[in-house]
Formats: structure tokens, C-alpha cells, sequence
């Protein structure tokens, strides 16, 4: 999905998110933060973790052009890939490598 500052103040305004309009939400405004501070992305390192109902890490080394997010849901391990433009599932990236 395309980071869209329109999309993170849409989100605000509805409230109570499904679970997956939290984890949208979650990455969506973890990429605004990056873009609120102004920080170059490529030159950044990232070691977040989010507590609480919806566990979540967000993980890239300097000099890399994408970033690991895992978040756990009742068990249940999803894994995507970030820029500061979107992000997407690692498992449809992963999925061009079958084609």
C-alpha cells in the first residue's frame, strides 16, 4: 500500500479500526513519523517495537532501501516490507519469485 498522509487522517477520523485497518494504521503512521521528522530514509536504522494487543516490530539497517515489520495476531506471525513510500506483504513480494 502507498503511504498516503490522506489515508492516515482518514483513518483517525473512523475510530474503531478492524484488526487489519490497526495494522494498516500502525505501519501507515510509522511511515508518516518518518516523514514528520524529516529523516532520510536509506541512512536511517529502525529498531521499534509497539506493545500492547497488536505487537509489532519495525526493523532496517542503515544503508538498506527497505525495512521488516513483524507483527504477531493471536499467534499468527505476518511479516511486510517498508519504505518510506508504502509498504506491502513480504509474502507477495515473495511470490514474484515463484513467477
Amino acid at each position: 500500500m502507498k503511504y498516503s498522509e490522506a489515508a492516515v487522517k482518514k483513518m483517525l477520523k473512523v475510530g474503531d479500526l478492524s484488526l487489519e485497518d490497526q495494522i494498516k494504521f500502525n505501519i501507515l503512521n510509522f511511515i508518516r513519523t518518518i516523514h514528520l521528522n524529516n529523516q532520510e530514509f536509506i541512512e536511517s536504522h529502525f529498531g521499534s517495537e509497539f506493545f500492547g494487543e497488536l505487537p509489532m516490530t519495525f526493523q532496517k539497517n542503515e544503508g538498506q532501501v527497505m525495512g521488516l515489520i513483524t507483527a504477531t495476531i493471536d499467534g499468527e506471525v505476518r511479516k511486510y516490507v517498508f519504505n518510506d513510500q508504502g509498504y506491502e506483504p513480504l509474502e507477495d513480494l515473495l511470490g514474484l519469485a515463484g513467477e
